[in-house]
């Protein structure tokens, strides 16, 4: 009987809960008006057909209940625990003989209740719900369940981080933001780093680093993603052990706290240095990052570690000490200056080599050769919902041939590194055709080298020759040749730019043989078609009997295979582009340089009106100029098509002097 008595007061209870009752209140309305009512407003009575059934009910209402549980919790926790940052406060509620203990488990269920009890409302009302829907399994009870699930804990989540967040500081202002930054904190600083490093290593594979890490890091991304999932995952029981963890270190800093602690900055003396110089740490990153990305150049990298410590150093200590008269710190800063010059010194000095690392032969097990370093950390369930097409893992050369060549490719790119990583080389680079090459090889010691690099691809076409000419790339080039299991196409489809209606071929036999000849067309293409610029006829998408993408490909022009079947189907000229199907056709010279660019399709329009042009009328012209519409980033002369289905917009290619027929060329001169 005793120990119940001591493990709750009423009276605390009572007056709490008149503190916060109202936030459970407020947030029992907004999530019945979030999801039960919106359900019922969109899916009863006569439904508009082309509603969509949201995916999880979490997509009800654009995303409200994500806002929603990075916000009450975080009102509720500074609520809860007010009396801690005022004095008068503070003296009073800790003078009463009631346990420190007592007072934060009490406060903790108080809060878990204002926060649990309005979700299982909303949870059973939208269950409810369900009956009286005109639409059939808009959704489940594991949605339902789901939903609840994932709510519940992500506001536990959120209600710890913010107590502890409230334990470390005398300000209530200070507690919410200390808790924001403490979700952004590991994702930001790492996302800062790995920014800042990029321009120190050539090659390093900053997309990758960023795709894998940083997103998991912040909550506020990595939540929207667990809850975008119908079951649970591992990450749940993270998430659970961070409850734990923040409730225990926060009931632990709680009864060592000092009341004096009231109105400080920071409560804890040995935070106080990782205070001042972790702001000043992130702010010398992120000066150094933005000032590189705005100029371009190291020596402005530099201007901006030191603008940007600077800043950061003067506000934490203003924050700190709550006065502007910090003259007197000036110690702590350079002692901060020099730190950063030795870390600086040492990262630039590459000392383990990573701009150079070409790992053995011997030591390869496989490697992956690609543009896209997104396919590396891309993962199975964000083709879930089947819109997307079906997922593919990234594919890894195993042929020693191909690993070899690779290999050579790679270690020619690291050995003109200087030059490379000079940004007006750069610029040039982009210029001329550049290309992304992404290597990551999987070693056999089980460790993966992943490196990514922005090359002029005329300057390794020989590299790339070799590893394009084994049977192995070309599978990985064109991934339909890799497609053994053909039966599940029941249907391909040609997409043509600039033609509103495209053909949708379905008869399973014509299927299988559009696919047969489309691989030979892949299997008898040559290197410098592999890589041409030329605009291609069309896509092929070839589809599942749900209609959904299994692969696509272009019909390129070098396909002769592809367009003798089409004649021999008479599917020919609804396949492609033909002259009848263009509107008007103009050509100009590109005295100017211009780049072949989003701009210039949007302002062609208006550079016809200051540049000599000609209007093509001759249909044989015009098909001369469809063969050989190229889409290089720049060339001598420029030709627009306007199609009769898209006769707004002209579609523009380039062309250089050799590509141009005569005739025309001597009409622009």
């Amino acid at each position: 009987m005793q120990s119940k008595t001591s493990s709750f007061n009423r009276g605390m209870w009572i007056q709490s809960m008149r503190n916060v009752g109202w936030i459970g209140l407020v947030y029992l309305l907004v999530l019945l008006f979030a999801l039960p009512l919106q359900l019922i407003f969109t899916f009863t009575g006569k439904v508009e057909p082309y509603i969509e059934k949201p995916d999880t009910l979490f997509d009800v209402f654009g995303g409200l209940e994500f806002v929603l549980m990075f916000v009450v919790p975080v009102l509720l926790g500074i609520f809860l625990f007010r009396y801690i940052q005022t004095k008068i406060a503070a003296d009073y509620i800790h003078s009463l003989p009631i346990k420190r203990s007592t007072l934060f488990h009490q406060n903790m269920l108080l809060g878990a209740l204002v926060l649990v009890v309005p979700i299982l409302i909303t949870g059973i009302v939208t269950f409810a719900v369900k009956g009286v829907l005109t639409v059939e399994n808009v959704y489940t009870t594991g949605d339902v369940l789901s939903w609840v699930g994932y709510s519940i804990l992500i506001n536990l989540f959120v209600l710890t981080g913010t107590v502890l967040a409230g334990m470390f500081t005398g300000m209530s202002v200070l507690q919410g933001i200390f808790l924001y930054v403490l979700f952004l904190l590991p994702g930001g600083i790492s996302y800062l780093a790995i920014s800042n490093v990029k321009f120190y290593w050539y090659g390093y594979a900053y997309d990758y680093y960023v795709n894998k890490n940083v997103d998991s890091l912040i909550p506020f991304l990595h939540v929207a993603k667990l809850a975008a999932h119908k079951s649970f995952s591992t990450s749940v029981f993270v998430y659970i052990g961070l409850i734990v963890l923040f409730y225990i270190v926060a009931l632990i800093t709680y009864q060592k706290r000092r009341v004096e602690a009231a109105t400080l900055t920071i409560s804890v003396g040995w935070l106080k240095p990782v205070f001042v110089y972790g702001v000043t740490a992130c702010s010398l990153m992120l000066g150094g990052f933005y000032f590189i990305s705005m100029k371009g150049e190291f020596s402005w990298m530099v201007v901006g570690y030191i603008i940007g410590s600077l800043i950061g150093y003067t506000v934490a200590q203003i924050i700190l000490n709550k006065t502007w008269r910090i003259f007197t710190k000036w110690k702590g800063y350079l002692g901060f200056v020099i730190a950063a010059a030795i870390v600086g010194f040492i990262i630039h000095l590459d000392m383990f080599g990573y701009s150079t690392k070409v790992p053995a032969v011997s030591e390869i097990e496989s490697v992956y050769f690609d543009e896209d370093i997104y396919r590396l950390t891309d993962k199975p369930e964000n083709y879930a919902k089947g819109m997307n097409g079906y997922y593919e893992t990234p594919y890894y050369y195993t042929s020693k041939e191909t690993i070899k060549s690779v290999r050579q490719l790679q270690k020619q790119i690291t050995a003109s590194k200087d030059k490379k990583m000079d940004p007006e080389k750069q610029s040039e680079i982009e210029g001329s055709n550049g290309k992304i090459a992404v290597f990551a090889y999987k070693l056999k010691n089980g460790k993966q080298i992943v490196r990514e690099y922005f090359i002029p691809f005329s300057d390794y076409k020989a590299f790339y020759k070799e590893i394009a000419e084994t049977k192995e790339y070309k599978e990985n080039f064109h991934p339909l040749l890799r497609t053994q299991n053909t039966d599940k196409i029941k249907s391909v489809s040609f997409s043509v730019p600039g033609k509103s209606n495209s053909i949708n071929i379905t008869n399973p036999e014509k299927v299988q043989e559009l696919i047969h000849v489309v691989k030979q067309s892949m299997m008898n293409e040559t290197f410098d078609e592999m890589y041409s610029t030329k605009e291609s006829w069309a896509s092929i998408n070839f589809m599942d009997g749900k209609g959904q993408y299994v692969q696509e490909a272009s019909w390129e022009k070098s396909y002769s295979e592809v367009e003798a079947w089409l004649k021999k189907e008479h599917l020919y000229e609804r396949a492609r582009l033909m002259p009848k199907d263009v509107e008007k056709t103009e050509v100009f010279k590109n005295s100017s340089h211009l780049k072949n660019d989003y701009r210039l399709q949007e302002d062609f329009t208006s550079l016809t009106k200051d540049e000599k042009s000609i209007k093509v009328k001759n249909n044989q012209q015009v098909e001369t100029l469809l063969q050989r519409a190229n889409l290089r980033d720049t060339g001598d002369y420029l030709v627009a098509f306007y199609y009769k289905d898209q006769v707004d917009t002209p579609q523009v290619y380039m062309l250089n002097e050799n590509e141009l027929p005569n005739e025309l060329k001597e009409k622009l001169k």
